[in-house]
């Protein structure tokens, strides 16, 4: 009863300027109050598809061309998690706007402000902030952990997540060789038998997917010390034969294209591998061309994010 007379009130854009002015005069100045306009409250996760609905979304364009977001909720009892509720809503919301087509990149997330609209009896006596529900936890902030680098001297050669995510990354023989060694030495440092041969497991299945099964022949291997020394041996001489072809046009570049042309090798059997022999046959030509590690790492972004070999290979033709 109490809430379809307070959604019948607060449908009118001067009866929510009110409520600005009154209850928000921070933005009551900076906004133009017959922009306001209702928005739909039908929110989607993307991820999961479950629908939620906040009471009201109100926009209004502020003076310098922005935009700010007025989230209403009505509530006639006292909720100990509506601070969660309010910050789950103000996400779909936002994860809504920045979805869609017309959000490029670099556009700015519209600004808001959350309103409970509290008629209840006793006093509220709950968080405002979702901050507050916890004690050591800090909602919204997230910590980064960045991919690392096993060469030596490297800030992240302790770092066994670090190394892993290099590792995930990394593109050149050379460098995959040093991510392997490192990994080697932080986790045979750990004692763990079983662990070390979970990572062997791991690390063999992505260098599957990446081509180097045919170099390496990594049949037989068990541990990291064995694993560590199959990749280095294989991916050396890996980078020797494409150093051998580049040093027949030009010894002083021989090194650099013979690098390259070691992962455009490599590059051709993963292609191979996930969208067969024809696909990789027609782009030979262009992944012998690549040039330089950005290159390098367009082809293989394509390569784990398109599902065809059709869209792999306009995906290529077009980088």
């Amino acid at each position: 009863m109490h809430d379809p007379f307070l959604k019948s009130f607060f449908a009118d854009w001067r009866t929510v300027g009110i409520l600005i002015r009154d209850h928000v005069p921070e933005w009551a100045r900076e906004i133009d109050l017959a922009t306001l306009r209702q928005e739909p409250t039908e929110l989607v996760a993307r991820k999961t598809l479950q629908t939620r609905h906040p009471d009201m979304i109100w926009s209004a364009e502020t003076v310098d061309s922005g935009k700010v977001l007025f989230l209403i909720e009505f509530q006639l009892k006292p909720e100990r998690l509506m601070a969660l509720r309010t910050t789950t809503y103000t996400a779909l919301t936002l994860e809504g706007i920045a979805s869609r087509a017309d959000f490029a990149p670099g556009d700015a997330l519209p600004e808001f402000v959350y309103l409970v609209l509290y008629h209840g009896d006793s006093p509220w006596g709950w968080p405002d902030h979702v901050t507050g529900l916890f004690q050591r936890s800090d909602p919204g902030r997230f910590r980064l952990v960045s991919r690392g680098e096993g060469k030596e001297g490297g800030w992240s050669q302790n770092d066994i997540t670090a190394l892993v995510l290099g590792a995930a990354r990394t593109h050149e023989p050379e460098d995959m060789s040093a991510q392997v060694a490192a990994l080697r030495l932080r986790v045979g440092e750990l004692g763990d038998a079983s662990l070390d041969a979970f990572v062997v497991e791991r690390l063999k299945t992505m260098l599957e997917l990446r081509g180097y099964t045919e170099v390496l022949n990594l049949g037989g291997v068990r541990t990291m010390d064995e694993l560590a020394e199959r990749v280095r041996q294989g991916l050396d001489e890996l980078v020797e034969k494409g150093a051998r072809q580049g040093r027949r046009q030009g010894r002083r570049q021989g090194r650099r294209q013979g690098r390259q042309q070691g992962q455009a090798m490599v590059l051709q059997r993963q292609i191979a591998n996930r969208f067969g022999e024809e696909t990789a046959r027609r782009l030979a030509k262009q992944l012998a061309e690549l040039s330089g590690p950005d290159g390098i790492d367009k082809v293989t972004d394509a390569l784990f994010e398109c599902g065809t070999g059709d869209e792999f290979i306009e995906r290529v033709r077009t980088a």
